[in-house]
């Protein structure tokens, strides 16, 4: 089974307020002059989860550009590190983030991309 790390997250419940999609995306963490990609694989109105072997710090507010499929331009959010997570037997380490603040235009691409994918299935 996973082991979700809340060492530093109070929250012992589920939160999630909206479903989220899998999806396999790439997303582009912006740190001053540095860029950092990271695969997306799953994706909701609220937040996201990013795949990555080394754990981002809980609490940890990141710039990120999100490249979603059909999207005319790429979409950028500020989003805060809710937890990490790690399965050790199926070899899969991440973390969770929720969106903190975004401007319209991607609030609307990614409920666009949500409602289409969901459409799909």
């Amino acid at each position: 089974m996973g082991q979700i790390d809340r060492s530093s997250d109070r929250r012992l419940t589920e939160r999630r307020v909206t479903p989220r999609i899998g999806v396999e995306i790439w997303a582009e963490e912006l740190c001053g002059a540095d860029v950092y990609f990271h695969r997306v694989t799953n994706l909701s109105r609220d937040g996201f989860f990013i795949e990555k072997k080394l754990p981002f710090q809980v609490g940890q507010t990141v710039n990120i550009r999100l490249d979603l499929p059909g999207s005319e331009s790429k979409l950028d959010a500020r989003s805060r590190v809710v937890n990490n997570y790690h399965d050790g037997y199926a070899n899969l380490r991440g973390a969770g983030f929720q969106f903190t603040d975004m401007d319209v235009h991607t609030r609307r691409g990614i409920e666009a991309y949500i409602d289409q994918t969901h459409r799909k299935k």
